[in-house]
C-alpha cells in the first residue's frame, strides 16, 4: 500500500526540466520526466507473447523502459508505442545493448499471447509484450499506478479499457528513476532521460 501511495504521489508531482551532468552527485541529477529518486519497484514475472516467461530480475544490469498498452486501443496506446519505437531508433547500438524495452497489456481478457504476437508483427515492434493471469497483472497494475477500468462500448468484445499511461525508466540496479505520465511524451527529452540513466546509474 505504501508503494502505491508513493507512486501515485510521484505521478501527480511536477518534474524537472534540466539535463543531467556526469560529474554531479546523484542527488543533483535532474530529469525532464518526473524524478522517482531511485525508489524500489515491484519485481514481476509475466508471460512473454513469444512464449517464455519474462522476469524483471533478469534485466538487472540494463536500463528498462516499461510501458502499459493494449492491442484494441486506437487512441493513446498507438502514440505511446510509436514514441517508444522512435526512442529505440534514436538510441545507439551500444545504448540499445544496455537497454531493455517492454510493455505490459492492460487488457488481460483479450490480449492473449497470440493476439499480442499478431499485433507486434503487424506494427514491426521488436520488444516483448507481456500478459498473464488477472491476479498477476493486477498486482503489477497496483504497483505501477496503472489501474485499468473496463468500460462498456459497442465493440465486438463489448468493452474498452481506460487507464493511465505511465512510461517508466528503471535503472540497471532495478531502481525507479523516471516516469512520464503523458502518453505522448516528447521523444528528444525522453531519450535524454534514458541516456542520463545509462550514464549515471
Amino acid at each position: 500500500m505504501l508503494r502505491v501511495i508513493f507512486i501515485l504521489a510521484i505521478l501527480l508531482s511536477s518534474g524537472c526540466i534540466a539535463p543531467g551532468d556526469n560529474d554531479i552527485s546523484e542527488n543533483d541529477i535532474l530529469f525532464h520526466g518526473r524524478d522517482l529518486e531511485g525508489s524500489d519497484i515491484y519485481r514481476f514475472t509475466l508471460e512473454d507473447a513469444q512464449g517464455p516467461l519474462w522476469d524483471l530480475d533478469d534485466q538487472e544490469g540494463k536500463v528498462v523502459i516499461l510501458a502499459f498498452i493494449f492491442t484494441r486501443c486506437y487512441e493513446t496506446c498507438p502514440v505511446t508505442s510509436q514514441n517508444i519505437k522512435m526512442v529505440e531508433d534514436r538510441l545507439t547500438e551500444d545504448e540499445l545493448n544496455n537497454t531493455s524495452i517492454v510493455s505490459v497489456t492492460v487488457d488481460w481478457r483479450h490480449d492473449s499471447p497470440s493476439e499480442l504476437r499478431n499485433w507486434t508483427e503487424e506494427r514491426g515492434y521488436s520488444w516483448p509484450h507481456l500478459t498473464g493471469s488477472k491476479d498477476a497483472l493486477e498486482t503489477v497494475y497496483q504497483a505501477y499506478g496503472v489501474y485499468p477500468v473496463e468500460q462498456e462500448d459497442d465493440s465486438e468484445e463489448g468493452y474498452t479499457v481506460a487507464h493511465p499511461s505511465p512510461t517508466y525508466i528503471i535503472d540497471a540496479n532495478l531502481k525507479a528513476r523516471v516516469v512520464w505520465s503523458d502518453y505522448d511524451f516528447p521523444i528528444d527529452l525522453f531519450v535524454e532521460d534514458v541516456r542520463t540513466v545509462l550514464e549515471n546509474f
